[in-house]
């Protein structure tokens, strides 16, 4: 047997091609496609829980206030007692939260913002109305949990 005429490959000779090159390039460039694409909206609606969380609390806290102090908060001075440390053996204790008096008209800057609404039937305040920010919707907007009668006039607790 001879191998004379047989080529072996060099050190040199050795490699990819810059088809195989581009292939792996191509393929990594789909994969992170198929990863961003699958992560989208993946923050908002984290946001999203978030904030129906801090709604959920709010309202409970308001539920509690009501059956301790036989009606909810007449005013957004009333709310301060939910988040005051001086409250914090009281089961209407509210932690965790940030109540705004400003309707919120935009995204907050945390998820954990909400705005009250007394909701008058009467002369009395009849329920709550807690808002908070929907991120992962089509149209982010706010998103309303009720406490109590709500049918009546609702108005912002604004400071």
């Amino acid at each position: 047997m001879s191998f004379i005429g047989t080529k072996t490959k060099t050190i040199s000779e050795r490699g990819f091609t810059i088809v195989e090159l581009l292939i792996v390039i191509v393929v990594i460039g789909i994969l992170a496609a198929i990863t961003i694409v699958s992560f989208n909206g993946v923050t908002a609606k984290a946001n999203t829980t978030s904030a129906k969380a801090a709604a959920v609390t709010a309202v409970k806290k308001l539920e509690a206030w009501n059956a301790e102090k036989t009606g909810y908060p007449t005013a957004y001075s009333g709310l301060n007692n939910l988040t005051d440390a001086g409250q914090s053996s009281s089961s209407y204790y509210l932690t965790g939260v940030t109540v705004s008096g400003t309707l919120i008209g935009s995204q907050p800057s945390t998820p954990s913002t909400i705005n009250i609404f007394k909701c008058v039937t009467g002369t009395a305040i009849a329920g709550m109305q807690v808002k908070y920010w929907a991120y992962d919707i089509t149209t982010p907007a706010l998103q309303t949990m009720n406490t109590g009668d709500t049918s009546g006039t609702c108005t912002i607790l604004a400071s």
